[in-house]
Formats: C-alpha cells, sequence, structure tokens
C-alpha cells in the first residue's frame, strides 16, 4: 500500500489555525477558536491539533512534515494575549508607551515587560517552558520585527511541538509568510494548471507586504514559481489598521467595519481626505512609491485627519485604498499579459476594492479564496511544502498526485447524532420547544416566510469568518424588518452593517450582475452589483446604500441540501435566496459543537434552530 504524504500546517498568531493536507489535498481545517471559545485565539493550537489528528487517526510518525508559516515570529503577541484580550484602550497605550518611543525617540522597549500585568504563562505547554522563554527576551525589543529573535521564535515552535506531537525536528518547517498567501491563492482555486498571476497584500508578513508572481506548471510536473514585483511599503494593510483605531474600533478586527461605512459618505464630502492620503502613497510601475509618507501611522495620521468626519474618513480610505490596488494590480496585469488572477493577503478581506477590481477589463476572472488573510496561512504553508515535495520527487519513477483545489469551504467540525441527543437532554429541550426530524427544510422555509429567524447547524462547520449555510443564521431578504431582530435581539450587530444572501447556481442571475468564473462567487469575497427589477427581492440582504451584495452562490453538488432549503423557500416565495450571517453573538466566534449552538439559541430570539437532522422551534409558532 502507498504511503500517504501527510503534511500538517500551523497558523500560530492572530486567529491560530491547523489545516491537514493528505497526498496534495486540504482534509481539515479549522481554527483554536472554534475549540477554545476565544474570539482570534493566538494561542498555540492545540485544541485544534489534537482534533484534526484524532479525527483523522493520524499519529506522529505518519506526518511527513509539519510547516509554521511564517520564518519571522516572536512570543510576545500569544503571551499578553494582544488579539483577544486587548480592549481599543490598550490599544491606544500601547502606541503611546511602546510604538511612539521607538518611532519618535528610539527608543526600543519589551511589550512583556509592559504588559506584565497580561502575561498568560498558564498557556501550553505551561509556565516552567514560558519562564525559561522570558530569560531570553529579558529587557530585549521582542516584537516580531527585530530579525535577531528570528533563530529564537523558530526554535521556540520547534520545541513545543516536538514535544506535543512527540516528532522528530527534522520535520519541522518554517515558510516564508508571503509564498504561504500565495500558494493558498493558487493551489486551492480552479488555476492550478493554469498560467496565473498571483499578487499578494498584507500588512507586515516576514519584512514583504506585498509580492506578484507567476505560477505554472511544467512538464516535470511541479510548479514554477516566477516573482515579478515584492516589496515592504505597501501602505494599506497597516494604514486601515491604524485609522480604524483613530476611529475608536478595534484594530486587527473591525476593519471591516470601516470599509462597510464607507459607502455611505458621498465622494463630495471625502474628496479632502482622499487627498491627503494620496500624499501618502502612489503606484510607480510594479512598486509602490512613498511620497509623503508620514512619520507613523497613527499619531502623525491622526492629526492630519483630526477635523474630518468620520464617515468622510472612512469614504477616503476606501477610495484611495481602492484607488492604490487597483492601480497597482492593473499594472502587473499588464506587465506579465495575464488575466487570470488570484489575490490573497489580509487586505483581500476588503471586498468593495475587490468588487473594482474584478470590473476592470483588464481581468478575465478574479479568485479570491475563502478567509485569505493570516488564518488561511495554515493551508498556504501545506500547499508550498507539497509543491517542494513534488519538485523533490519529480525524477522519482512513480506518479505524484498534484495539488488539489478546494472542493468547498466545509472543512471543519460536524456534530454527532450522539452529542445531539446528549444536548437535548441536558436542556431539557422537548420540554421547552418543538422537536422535529422530519420535512425540516419545508418547516422551516414556510417559517422563514412568515418572518422568522432560523439558525442552521449542519455538516462540517466553514472554514474562516465568513458563514457558508452550515453554521448561518437565516431569514428572508425581502423583509427588511428582519435586520433589526437580528441586529438587536440576537447578535447585537452595528446597525449600518449589511448583510449577506446565499443563492443557488441555478437563480444566481435574477439577482445579481456578475461575469467570470461562478466560483468566485462561492466564498464572499467579492462584490457584485444588484439588478433593479429584483432588489426589493433581496433588501434585507444587501448594502442599503450602494446596493450591492457580498453573495455566496452555491454551486452543484457543493451542498445539497443547503440548496434545497433555498429552493424549498422560493417555491414558496419565488425569492431563490437567503439573507445569510454567521451564527454567534457579536464579538464571540461562530459556533462549532452541539452545545455551541443552543447556548447561542437559549439566549437570543431566534425563533428556531436546524440541528442536523432536527429541527428545534419555539412552540407557539
Amino acid at each position: 500500500m502507498k504511503k500517504k504524504n501527510i503534511i500538517l500546517g500551523i497558523n500560530w498568531e492572530q486567529n491560530s489555525t491547523v489545516s491537514l493536507m493528505v497526498d496534495g489535498e486540504i482534509i481539515e481545517s479549522i481554527s483554536e477558536e472554534r475549540f477554545s471559545r476565544v474570539k482570534n485565539d493566538e494561542r498555540y493550537p492545540k485544541k485544534a491539533i489534537d482534533w484534526i489528528l484524532k479525527k483523522n487517526q493520524i499519529s506522529s510518525g505518519d506526518i511527513y512534515e509539519v510547516c509554521f508559516i511564517s520564518t519571522v515570529w516572536s512570543p510576545a503577541y500569544s503571551l499578553i494575549r494582544h488579539y483577544t484580550n486587548f480592549s481599543v484602550k490598550d490599544y491606544v497605550n500601547e502606541q503611546n508607551i511602546f510604538w511612539y518611543p521607538k518611532i519618535y525617540e528610539n527608543k526600543k522597549k519589551s511589550l512583556i515587560n509592559i504588559y506584565k500585568n497580561k502575561l498568560d504563562l498558564n498557556q501550553y505547554p505551561g509556565k516552567q517552558f514560558w519562564n525559561k522563554v522570558l530569560l531570553q527576551y529579558k529587557n530585549k525589543f521582542d516584537h516580531t520585527s527585530n530579525k535577531s529573535l528570528i533563530k529564537i521564535g523558530q526554535e521556540i515552535r520547534t520545541k513545543i511541538v516536538c514535544n506535543h506531537l512527540k516528532i522528530e525536528r527534522k520535520k519541522i518547517k518554517f515558510v516564508d509568510h508571503s509564498l504561504g498567501h500565495s500558494s493558498y491563492g493558487y493551489f486551492s482555486s480552479n488555476s492550478k494548471d493554469k498560467r496565473s498571476l498571483v499578487l499578494t497584500l498584507d500588512a507586515f508578513g516576514d519584512y514583504f507586504n506585498y509580492s506578484a508572481r507567476i505560477y505554472k506548471l511544467n512538464e516535470k510536473g511541479y510548479y514554477d514559481i516566477k516573482e515579478i514585483s515584492k516589496g515592504s511599503n505597501f501602505i494599506i494593510g497597516r494604514l486601515y489598521r491604524y485609522v480604524t483605531l483613530i476611529l475608536g474600533l478595534k484594530p486587527n478586527e473591525h476593519e471591516y467595519k470601516v470599509m462597510g461605512l464607507a459607502p455611505y459618505c458621498k465622494q463630495e464630502y471625502f474628496k479632502e481626505v482622499l487627498e491627503i492620503f494620496r500624499n501618502f502613497q502612489k503606484v510607480d510601475k510594479l512598486k509602490f512609491k512613498d511620497v509623503k509618507k508620514p512619520k507613523d501611522l497613527y499619531f502623525a495620521v491622526k492629526k492630519l485627519i483630526e477635523t474630518q468626519r468620520f464617515d468622510a474618513i472612512a469614504g477616503g480610505l476606501q477610495a484611495y485604498s481602492e484607488e492604490l490596488i487597483s492601480n497597482w494590480i492593473n499594472n502587473c496585469i499588464k506587465k506579465s499579459g495575464i488575466k487570470n488572477v488570484c489575490l490573497a493577503g489580509g487586505v483581500a478581506l476588503n471586498v468593495k476594492a475587490n468588487y473594482l477590481i474584478s470590473k476592470s477589463k483588464n481581468i478575465k476572472n478574479l479568485y479570491v479564496p475563502p478567509s485569505p488573510d493570516d488564518s488561511s496561512q495554515a493551508m498556504g504553508a501545506c500547499y508550498a511544502r507539497y509543491n517542494v515535495f513534488l519538485k523533490k520527487n519529480s525524477n522519482k519513477n512513480f506518479r505524484l498526485q498534484r495539488p488539489k483545489k478546494l472542493r468547498n469551504a466545509y472543512l471543519g467540525y460536524q456534530i454527532s447524532n450522539k452529542e445531539i441527543i446528549n444536548v437535548i437532554r441536558q436542556y431539557k429541550l422537548k420540554n421547552k420547544f418543538n422537536l422535529t426530524t422530519k420535512d425540516i427544510n419545508q418547516k422551516v422555509s414556510k417559517l422563514l416566510a412568515k418572518g422568522k429567524i432560523i439558525a442552521r447547524v449542519k455538516g462540517k462547520s466553514e472554514f474562516g469568518a465568513r458563514s457558508l449555510g452550515n453554521r448561518s443564521i437565516l431569514a428572508d431578504p425581502s423583509n427588511p424588518d428582519v435586520k433589526n431582530k437580528i441586529n438587536e435581539k440576537i447578535k447585537n450587530r452595528d446597525f449600518w452593517m449589511p448583510f449577506a444572501a446565499s443563492t443557488t447556481y441555478k437563480k444566481y442571475h435574477k439577482y445579481f450582475v456578475l461575469s467570470g468564473d461562478l466560483s468566485q462567487f462561492t466564498y464572499m469575497t467579492n462584490c457584485v452589483d444588484t439588478k433593479q427589477d429584483t432588489r426589493q427581492k433581496i433588501i434585507a440582504a444587501i448594502h442599503p446604500y450602494d446596493y450591492t451584495c457580498r453573495p455566496q452562490i452555491v454551486l452543484k453538488n457543493q451542498n445539497p441540501d443547503y440548496e434545497n432549503l433555498i429552493n424549498c423557500f422560493g417555491k414558496i416565495k419565488n425569492i431563490y435566496a437567503l439573507l445569510n450571517t454567521s451564527f454567534n453573538f457579536h464579538g464571540k466566534p461562530i459556533v462549532n459543537t452541539a452545545k455551541d449552538a443552543i447556548d447561542v439559541f437559549l439566549n437570543s430570539d431566534l425563533d428556531g434552530l436546524i440541528l442536523e437532522n432536527y429541527f428545534i422551534y419555539k412552540k407557539n409558532l
């Protein structure tokens, strides 16, 4: 029996995530937050690793490689719980006592020393290990950007994973951050056998935050990668982060709120802000060229925009981002002559920019993979290392499996029937609610048509931040009243943020104006225009000001039961689409287990819950 090539990919930073690749195919991918119930959990993803290995019956001896994303890494942010425990006030404090002295006074301080009161030394592998680590970082500038600490960071990660998995050190690899993003963007798409232009845009990475590469399959069976542009001064990722903080929102998490706010401001009101930002940086061929770049992106920028309205700041920032990004991408396309484009990196989460880029006449197809930020880097690391494996073994006398695209984003946890029966008993649900296992989609469709709001938890959970039907809250997209109910009584969501819509590959043309491969629109990573004559049918699921939508088009055989639910609803209301938002409380991870689902259901104003083959709903419906 042929031995399988098994690679475990790990992103250990904000929203730590683990991916399992078997013979070039991603089998599982899930974030630690889904098990710990801590949003954006930055700790070593032990729970996620243990679940993946146990579920797939994999021992440490079966693993070919464990690959960490990023050659550059420091434990400082994980130890002080920077992403999960910092408030907006803490982030402002960090600017004042850590970044200001570094940038303006050339004083390099230790985050670990500054935030001793926030240190979490109980996280895996425990106090004894982390106390020894603290000695290595004593009184040092311990931010990731300190190049002198690269080897220490790699050694810490190696020791921890070797201790956890009892695996040989030689199997531990580290993948360049930018290469991880581009490998994920290319290999997860339909483009893996086509010559493609793969672009990455993010905030930091391994000292590089933008790149343009050409990927193509060569005759030997592995993939040639030609780098045509790479740099470290791209401004948008960091500028968006600190403008988010200037507006009183949480950086590294709430940038999407600024993007959602931007369309409400008319161009005439944000023109002044746009001109301020235009002075920072411009595109020069395939590079980003600094013009009058401010000394820093918090204090200096805050001073420049402090007299501007909040909506004008959001509108100007978004307009500048779209302008800078689209100019650079168009130049890369013209230079390479390639119109098949893949885009990844944290900045690729900006669906409004993706919308503008996709409308360019220079592009034939724009593919943005699910959650193209760092959470997907666990997959990127796997894809990058698998291509190294292909190259290493290309001259041997056995046929190698090429890397496979993502079939879908359903890569996570699936609830067992035993688990459901246990929570039904534990919470005495039969006494409090109606329960049925028959004709669920028909019953749910009728309730949705009456304005009820139903959660759906079925099948493997989606990877990433976007709910794609399996961990979703669903409603009638033609009913504007459901927006307030979801925002106020279920999710405690910001009122200006738009919802999204799910439709099917057979019916999308009724509501959306789009071109290109439908796979571009399956993961809610792009915006599209809506058709004026059917807009009212999905009015609750589109942006209330510019009438764009972030759609999920359910492809053939991708999620048959969810497709059936949409069709059942369509037969009742002649609307083949559902309003779809993630099943969670605001600021909390998407539900994972049966207990998670029941907890949110019982503590919100949801009318019903599909829990695998059970439908639980209020008795008065």
